[in-house]
């Protein structure tokens, strides 16, 4: 009973929707219309800027984080904990709330959540520390080195996809029980199955780089971004300053 009580709330928690609530209550705006159409922090900076985008980071991290340290301090066994960390990143990328509210889920990736895993399992021992933060080395590598390379910042979506393959592998050489080994696969193989809408518009040219921003589906640029941003047209190349094509 306790088992399923714990892995309810996990998907419950992980399935609150920081990003949105957040860009909602601030600017009073709906983030799954503009950009990627996800709630993840990425898209909340491109909506609502970078204090959003850092208080959604922190939200989502801490949802996966917080899950395993209490399934640590309740002693459950360690595939009931990997369970409830998995279910926290498939409540981010398939949050019931929405379901129940509009019939059907938003953009979630899940990939602030995954992070939060890999920070938790370094927090209750399971993994160490270097291990648990190499993903994030690999995916500050793959946004960086392009940048010094030509002095243009590349796409976020291949970079995150690059470092989220790493996962497995980091806690593999852990050698850690092997409920943690199938979590990590788990986690990979979510977070590349939500970016299937990136590698589309990476195959098409429509992609954005870091710093522009997609447009929502009416052509639109976020009210506050819409004289000093970028915007690129939903499956288009045209791209527009200051407000609408």
């Amino acid at each position: 009973m306790v088992t399923a009580g714990v892995l309810l709330v996990a998907y419950l928690v992980g399935s609150i929707p920081s990003g949105y609530l957040l860009v909602r209550a601030a600017k009073g705006l709906d983030v799954r219309r503009y950009g990627s159409h996800n709630v993840g922090a990425i898209n909340v900076v491109r909506v609502g800027g970078a204090r959003l985008g850092v208080a959604t980071l922190c939200a989502d991290v801490g949802k996966a984080t917080g899950t395993l340290f209490v399934g640590k301090a309740l002693a459950l066994h360690s595939s009931v904990i990997a369970a409830a960390a998995f279910l926290v990143m498939v409540g981010h990328a398939y949050s019931i709330w929405f379901l129940l509210r509009e019939g059907r889920f938003a953009e979630g990736k899940s990939v602030a959540s995954g992070l939060g895993v890999m920070l938790g399992l370094a927090g209750i021992g399971v993994l160490p520390w270097p291990l648990a933060l190499a993903p994030l080395g690999v995916w500050l590598c793959g946004l960086l080195l392009p940048r010094l390379v030509t002095g243009r910042w590349w796409h976020i979506s291949p970079a995150t996809m690059l470092a989220t393959a790493t996962m497995p592998i980091a806690v593999w050489i852990a050698h850690p029980a092997s409920s943690y080994l199938v979590l990590s696969l788990a986690m990979a193989a979510l977070i590349l199955v939500r970016h299937k809408n990136n590698i589309k518009r990476l195959l098409s040219g429509t992609e954005p780089r870091l710093g522009e921003r997609l447009a929502n589906a009416d052509g639109d640029c976020p009210p506050e971004h819409s004289s000093k941003c970028e915007c690129i047209a939903q499956g288009s190349e045209a791209k527009t300053q200051g407000g609408k094509p």
